[in-house]
């Protein structure tokens, strides 16, 4: 008897590209994520796009599975859950509101200074209410431009700008302090105020974007400063602004464990802001961080406005006495 074999049938180009195509997005994936741990100018600048890199990732792991690359599968997948555990804590449980407190609706903007859409920044803080608003970028045009819906606003720190670093910070109740230049050339807004009853301390910045290497020094020079700042304000304490850092980055790391601060996107998901023109490459850049003792009863980013970012807006309950 004449044994026969039967081959196995021959796949065409279109599984083979298919197969290609995964693997070479696979090793790209690879090489961004191991670049990113690379402590030097230009490779944190990866660190910011964890969001991405897990979506590519699972993608590319769904590829894997279909496609039967064994091995490709495992590594995939391994770089899937290294991005998602990344980003667990933005997921993860609130912090606990206290009992006895005072609600202060917080709300942060960076205007961009090109813009022009006064009208809708007024809308949006008619509708808002909020007891304390904080604008970065802002000109001698942004300050005029928003001034009929901040008219009743009895505090105000301004400091504006035409090199996009002005900031402004405006609170229902007066505000003590001042403008300050915390480790850079650019000015922070730095002051108190008393809001039914609760005191607290706020920090407004806009610290230099790490687009090169001096930059990013420059930027690392700055959040320590604000944190040093921080630490030394009478608490409850809230730092917010344009950071230009994500949550996932060196930098934003180091503010938050030198501060003593907690981010208040805790529990309420990844709040991209910028840019809003690109919601494929959105990344969480604005931020509040707030004495841990503040709760947190929403965090949400708002519509469009007309600047590149995307209005933040943080409802708070400032604690009346410190537990």
């Amino acid at each position: 008897m004449t044994s026969t074999s039967i081959a196995a049938p021959r796949r065409g180009w279109p599984y083979r590209l298919a197969v290609a195509a995964t693997a070479v997005a696979l090793v790209g994936l690879v090489v961004v994520t191991l670049a990113a741990l690379v402590p030097r100018w230009p490779f944190g600048l990866l660190e910011h796009f964890r969001v991405q890199y897990a979506v590519v990732a699972l993608a590319i792991t769904a590829c894997s599975a279909v496609l039967r690359m064994h091995g490709w599968f495992d590594v995939a997948a391994i770089a899937t859950l290294v991005h998602l555990l990344v980003l667990t804590p933005d997921v993860g449980r609130g912090r606990r509101v206290p009992g006895e407190g005072v609600a202060v609706r917080v709300l942060v903007l960076n205007v961009h200074t090109e813009s022009a859409s006064f009208a809708e920044v007024r809308a949006l803080i008619d509708e808002l209410h909020p007891d304390v608003v904080g604008l970065v970028e802002v000109d001698d045009r942004w300050i005029a431009g928003v001034a009929p819906a901040l008219a009743s606003y009895a505090g105000r720190l301004e400091q504006p700008r035409a090199d996009n670093f002005g900031v402004a910070l405006y609170a229902r109740a007066p505000i003590a302090g001042g403008i300050e230049y915390l480790g850079a050339g650019v000015p922070s807004a730095v002051g108190s105020v008393v809001i039914g009853g609760a005191a607290l301390a706020i920090v407004l910045t806009h610290p230099v974007p790490p687009v090169s290497a001096s930059s990013g020094h420059a930027q690392d020079r700055e959040l320590e400063a604000i944190a040093i700042r921080a630490r030394a304000l009478p608490a409850p304490v809230i730092v917010m602004g344009d950071l230009n850092a994500t949550p996932w980055s060196r930098a934003f790391r180091r503010l938050v464990s030198s501060s003593g601060l907690c981010d208040s996107r805790a529990g309420f998901g990844i709040q991209a802001s910028f840019p809003s023109t690109m919601p494929v490459m959105r990344i969480p850049i604005d931020h509040l961080l707030a004495s841990c003792s503040i709760g947190i009863t929403d965090r949400r980013v708002e519509r469009d406005v007309g600047s590149d970012h995307l209005p933040v807006v943080v409802d708070l309950v400032v604690p009346t006495a410190q537990p």
